[in-house]
């Protein structure tokens, strides 16, 4: 209700009182007039205040809706960062299983590892204690004994080469008869 439609009611309603009294006496019109007009004064104040605390309750309905749109986004981010955390503990998940299984492939490779270095090492202390016993080596077999050289041989085969005179070269042009080998 505006102001104006207030003071519209209260003449209509004074202008009630005034018709349904028979015929006031001049005091009582100046009384009626000044209660009429304290009863306006107190109405309009009331209507000021009625203003006030609307643009109040205005105020604070947009703080509100204003809250409650930055609670929505709030709630939205929360939500993606629920989402990004649940990925992130899956990939985790996987992460933590293909190490398990890494580490378990690494110990077995060092157990095999392991093992092998053993027996390499036994077997490199067995070629050690071979090459190191003192039992004679066994003499070569009768067949398989070389015959020594003799070094007046060697010599003379040495002093041949040396002296040796390579024969006048071929013709180039040799037949298929004169080879030999392709008959």
């Amino acid at each position: 209700m505006t102001k104006g439609n207030l003071n519209d009611l209260i003449r209509t309603e004074a202008n009630k009182e005034v018709e349904s009294q028979p015929s006031p006496s001049p005091k009582r019109s100046k009384e009626t007039n000044a209660t009429l007009q304290a009863k306006i004064n107190d109405l309009t104040a009331e209507l000021e205040k009625t203003e006030k605390n609307q643009q109040t309750l205005q105020e604070t309905v947009i703080s509100l809706e204003e809250e409650l749109k930055e609670h929505l986004e709030l709630s939205v981010s929360l939500q993606q960062l629920q989402q990004q955390t649940e990925q992130l503990e899956s990939v985790l998940s996987e992460k933590t299983t293909l190490l398990a299984q890494l580490s378990s492939q690494l110990s077995k490779t060092e157990t095999e590892l392991t093992d092998k270095k053993q027996l390499i090492e036994k077997l490199y202390n067995q070629i050690k204690t071979l090459e190191n016993s003192s039992t004679p080596t066994p003499e070569p077999s009768a067949i398989t004994k070389l015959l020594p050289k003799k070094p007046s041989l060697y010599n003379f085969e040495m002093a041949t080469l040396a002296r040796y005179i390579a024969p006048t070269p071929t013709p180039t042009e040799l037949t298929d008869s004169d080879i030999g080998w392709f008959d």
